[in-house]
């Protein structure tokens, strides 16, 4: 492999363009070496021969070494390095005229797919070029065609190439990183690849230089064509539309589509779907009038509210039948909404005193309501807002004599709204396709609906109020994407990728069946996150081995009142029916002050994600949470159970914990009631304060279990239901790669296990990235079981630990993303 030397008057600078080569290389290790500075430290400005000799020395192969200066004596102490040198070696060395930083790039990704001297010094020579045609400048050469292959003029043998096309996601367009990596990859495989960007009609151009993949000028939002041809062709191309789907290991930048916001829109839930937009018209304006019979106008009222109850409790009986309580708790929740005492008995007395409409007085009283909802800090009280917007719309529909439309309707649609409302996806679940709203978070019910119905949904997106209903629309919500109007092509473009998005979800299902053992024989135990009756049903379905993280709180979020015991216990043995020979991990109760319990009064605090939430909520509500422990042994009883406790930040919770555990156990005993004794106690590790104790901690827990989701946004400081915040609050982060990997060390060496739950564990690249970790449970949604499992049995745990160790050394986040991408392909 050819060898780099760069050469500046600033040592700093030239291990700078070092680091920056390195990072275009893809992930393959290219011999760099850095020479400049003088005097002890090399602090001092200047250059040195026998550094450079040295470190041409350092890096040099009989495949030859390239050499770039920064400027004047630079040149001159280079070439009095060669003399150092014997003459065969210097025979091999070029010193190369380029730009230091530009040519360093362009050489560095040429080295990488196994350039010859020769064309890494051509590539470099032209590094300046795509610059100087950017900004209008005349070029001083052209990119190397021999390094490259020349690319034949567009439309010259068409037909000999397989051609793949996508829209480019990327935020700042092909820039150097993504751009390597398609070098990269194209490099690989025995076929001509050459690459055109369709949107500006520039191309094609060879994919084997980076230097004419620039002057395509590959932007956001551009329809780029990769074309490729030869005995390797089918493969190259699926490579690189692997490549190109996985935004080159980017986050996908939000497309500046016709009718898009200038807000950051939010997946809610990915697939893709297409139908006729349909918009729904919640903001029905009620004017204030006077009745002539008050009585009359409050049994009008009356029966709109009997109607709208009838329409809630039959979305809940609709859903429980299916096996999806958790649904139909949000229907429960608004039925409770519905029936408030203190606002039925106001909106009467309205009525009554001053002979107003009733809707007037109910919208008016709603709207202020919804309003006080909005201004309650954290992400997810504020959400319930739609809720109460939600039964609004339904009584003021049974008042005013409409209709909300529903099943009855025919065709697929695309639903758009302000806000979408749980009781909209309901109404349209058989015809839905993909939902678009201006507003809602990730946390709300109707995302939450989305995501249980395989609904693709985006958030913060406006369409152009001038489209009218019955244009087709096409929703991506993986990649955050919206087509109004799309041509013939693009149409049968998206149909194909509906059905591979099927075909995939069958193959992920078909590969959920296997085990997940590395290609050296290391057992990763693959088990899923369960919220309620239906979750542990899917898990179970997507042969989960077990069940790795058990929320609790659906045994408190849907009840009008405290649970007892026997409830409890009822309602779990029900979940851990489904998994008779597999473990079960219970996590207690995790409310607080985000949220809430509508029959226990929570003191309103400023920030609720730092409050009193998770085990600080249970050391004050001791009864409460004696109450759950006593469930949980009792439910627990002939199964594999292990309990463990949220937000755990010191020893000192821990030990009441274990405390309280052991004070439920004794009670249980002395009453002669059956329970599971003894039983594994854990942690969540979730707060950077139990990372930095992991050591202390472990020495009083049976085992860790690493919440990815919280620990993010804790570490990051960055709340995760944010949307602006999103990219901070990502589970790629390094620093968070590096509390996860600090984790996984204190556990190993206090002999415990550790496990991973959370988003992180789901995503099939990190989930190489904690086996090389260490971590062998991992625990998901069920639908990433399969993908996961595919991507550790294609890798051994040496692999995957080379993997982590790059990643959690990473100083950016495109660096981790990078190297994920790479391993990936």
């Amino acid at each position: 492999m050819v060898g780099l030397v760069l050469v500046s008057h600033c040592r700093d600078l030239a291990c700078a363009a070092a680091r920056l080569a390195r990072q275009v290389s893809s992930g393959t290790e290219i011999p760099i070496a850095a020479a400049g500075g003088v005097g002890d430290n090399r602090e001092e400005l200047g250059t040195d021969a026998m550094d450079i000799m040295e470190a041409l020395e350092s890096v040099y192969s009989d495949d030859g070494v390239l050499v770039l200066m920064d400027l004047g004596s630079a040149v001159l102490s280079a070439k009095t390095a060669l003399e150092f040198l014997d003459a065969e070696k210097a025979g091999r060395v070029c010193l190369c005229p380029a730009p230091l930083v530009e040519g360093a790039v362009a050489a560095a990704v040429q080295i990488s797919i196994g350039g010859s001297l020769d064309a890494v010094r051509q590539e470099a020579a032209a590094a300046l070029v795509p610059k100087q045609i950017d900004l209008g400048a005349a070029p001083e050469a052209a990119p190397s065609a021999d390094a490259a292959g020349d690319a034949p003029a567009v439309g010259e043998n068409e037909a000999a190439y397989l051609s793949y096309r996508f829209v480019s996601r990327l935020k700042n367009g092909l820039h150097a990183r993504p751009a390597s990596l398609l070098v990269n990859a194209a490099a690989q495989h025995n076929a001509e690849v050459r690459v055109k960007n369709i949107s500006r009609d520039r191309g094609p151009e060879s994919a084997r230089s980076i230097n004419r993949l620039a002057l395509l000028g590959i932007l956001l939002g551009d329809e780029v064509e990769i074309q490729a041809s030869g005995g390797g062709a089918e493969e190259a191309l699926a490579a690189l539309q692997k490549l190109a789907e996985s935004n080159f290991g980017e986050a996908p930048a939000a497309l500046k589509t016709a009718g898009v916001s200038d807000g950051k829109p939010l997946s809610l839930a990915p697939g893709i779907g297409m139908g006729r937009l349909y918009r729904e018209n919640t903001a029905v304006a009620c004017p204030k009038r006077t009745v002539d019979d008050a009585d009359a106008e409050i049994r009008r009222f009356e029966a709109a509210l009997a109607r709208v109850k009838t329409e809630l409790e039959a979305h809940e009986e609709s859903l429980a039948r299916a096996g999806r309580a958790d649904e139909a708790g949000i229907f429960a929740a608004q039925k409770l909404i519905l029936l408030d005492g203190g606002l039925i008995d106001g909106v009467k007395k309205a009525v009554a005193a001053e002979k107003l409409d009733a809707a007037y007085v109910y919208q008016q009283t709603m709207d202020k309501l919804a309003a006080e909802y909005r201004k309650l800090p954290g992400s997810y009280l504020p959400q319930r807002a739609v809720d109460i917007n939600d039964v609004a719309s339904g009584v003021i529909a049974a008042l005013t004599g409409g209709g909300r439309s529903g099943s009855g309707d025919t065709g697929d649609i695309i639903l758009a709204a302000k806000e979408i409302q749980p009781s909209m996806l309901v109404r349209f679940e058989n015809r839905i396709r993909g939902f678009l709203t201006e507003t809602g978070g990730a946390t709300s019910h109707a995302a939450i609906l989305a995501r249980t119905l395989g609904i693709p949904a985006i958030s913060g997106y406006r369409l152009d109020e001038n489209t009218p209903n019955g244009t087709l629309v096409i929703v991506d919500g993986k990649n955050c994407s919206v087509t109004v109007a799309p041509d013939s092509r693009t149409q049968a473009d998206f149909r194909e990728k509906i059905a591979g998005w099927e075909e995939k979800k069958k193959q992920d299902f078909e590969d959920s069946k296997k085990d997940a053992v590395t290609t050296d024989g290391v057992k990763v135990h693959v088990r899923a996150n369960v919220g309620g009756k239906r979750d542990a049903k899917t898990a179970a379905e997507y042969n989960a081995e077990g069940i790795g993280l058990l929320r609790s709180e659906f045994l408190f979020l849907s009840s009008p009142a405290a649970p007892d015991e026997a409830t409890q216990e009822a309602l779990l043995r029900e979940i851990l029916a489904f998994f008779p020979d597999e473990p079960v991990t219970i996590r207690t109760l995790d409310i607080g002050g985000d949220k809430p319990l509508g029959w226990l009064e929570l003191q309103k605090e400023e920030n609720p994600f730092l409050g009193v939430r998770g085990i600080r909520l249970c050391q004050k509500e001791k009864q409460l949470f004696m109450g759950q422990l006593r469930a949980i042994l009792r439910a627990a009883a002939g199964f594999k159970v292990k309990i463990m406790s949220p937000m755990i930040s010191t020893v000192e919770e821990l030990c009441f914990c274990r405390e309280m555990l052991e004070t439920a156990h004794a009670g249980l005993l002395k009453e002669g009631i059956d329970h599971l004794w003894p039983v594994p106690f854990g942690i969540m590790v979730e707060t950077p304060a139990a990372v930095m104790m992991a050591d202390k901690l472990a020495g009083k827990a049976d085992f860790f279990s690493i919440g990815s989701n919280d620990l993010s946004q804790y570490i990051m400081a960055a709340e995760r239901g944010n949307a602006a915040l999103s990219e901070l609050a990502d589970a790629h982060q390094a620093a968070v790669l590096r509390a996860v990997s600090m984790t996984a060390s204190a556990a190993r060496k206090a002999g415990i296990p550790v496990s991973v739950c959370g988003e992180m564990a789901g995503d099939p690249a990190l989930s190489k990235a904690l086996v090389g970790m260490g971590i062998t449970e991992l625990s998901m949604n069920p639908a990433a079981i399969g993908p996961v499992k595919r991507a550790i049995t294609a890798v051994s745990q040496k692999e995957a630990g080379e993997m982590a160790l790059r990643c959690v050394e990473c100083s950016v986040l495109d660096e981790v993303m990078g190297i994920l991408a790479h391993d990936a392909g």
